[in-house]
């Protein structure tokens, strides 16, 4: 499980996980980019909600006064 964050003006990301969950998170992402250069345009999400393929943590690894948790991400592929 993987936890992602970002700082109080939103100018930064932080990603928080195990070796493990990021390397699940990484082929996640390949995944999505195959899919977008197969079809051209793709989108998906990953949320805190239980049953997605990678699950978000909602537990703040950094600082409560300057982080908070991001609850859903979106992917989106494009063409160039």
């Amino acid at each position: 499980m993987i936890t992602i964050e970002k700082d109080a003006k939103a100018e930064e990301i932080f990603i928080h996980g195990s070796p493990e969950s990021l390397r699940e998170f990484a082929k996640k992402l390949w995944a999505i980019s195959e899919k977008g250069e197969t079809k051209g345009k793709h989108k998906e999400q990953l949320t805190t909600k239980k049953g997605s393929q990678i699950e978000l943590s909602t537990k703040l690894q950094g600082e409560p006064r300057k982080h908070s948790v991001i609850k859903k991400l979106t992917i989106c592929t494009k063409t160039e």
